[in-house]
Order: structure tokens, then sequence, then C-alpha cells
């Protein structure tokens, strides 16, 4: 017999990120400006498009100087994981994102 109940699991906690969406932006938004409070961070791809369904990745662009390793063992610290799919990038590869997605900064 298979056993769905980490599906249903994984399935309720995507279900409440998206609920509080808001909520988990601001504590990313946080958590990159106390490491860096020039950093810039952004919503794109198919929720900044309003074109996702609960199994979507929710992308975060942080555009910063500083390593992304620094970045990332920070935000996972704060409990920010998947669905979420952080991308850490220097300032001169903002245009890069802006010609492909709708960017909203958070």
């Amino acid at each position: 017999m298979v056993n769905y109940d980490y599906l249903i699991e994984d399935a309720r906690r995507r279900q409440d990120v998206f609920r509080n969406l808001d909520r988990y932006l601001r504590i990313i938004k946080e958590v990159v400006k106390s490491i860096d409070p020039n950093a810039e961070v952004y919503l794109f791809g198919s929720v900044a498009e309003n074109r996702y369904a609960l199994s979507s990745d929710i992308d975060v662009l942080v555009i910063t100087n500083v390593d992304p390793g620094i970045i990332l063992e920070r935000l996972w610290k704060a409990g920010i994981e998947p669905p979420f799919e952080i991308h850490v990038r220097t300032p001169d590869k903002l245009t890069y994102y802006e010609r492909f997605s709708k960017l909203i900064k958070v």
C-alpha cells in the first residue's frame, strides 16, 4: 500500500505558503537587507505573472554583491525553503532578468 501522507503534507504546506506569500516575502526582504542594506529583492516568474499553480516554484531574485552562499544560508536558517527558488545575482545581471520576466520589487 502506498502512503501519500508526505504528498498531502507538502500540498498543505505549499497552500499555506501561497496564502501567506506577503509574509514570506517580507521575511526574505528583512533577512537580505540585514546582510546588505543596498540589496534589492524581486518576485518574478509565474507567480509575478499570475500564471502559477500550487505546484509552481516561487522565484525570488536577490540583487547584491554579497556572496550567494551567505544569502542562501541565512534564508534557509530563517525557514525559507521550497517552493521558494532564490536566485542571487550581481547588479549587472538585473537587465537580463528584466528582459525575460515581469519583476515585482518586494
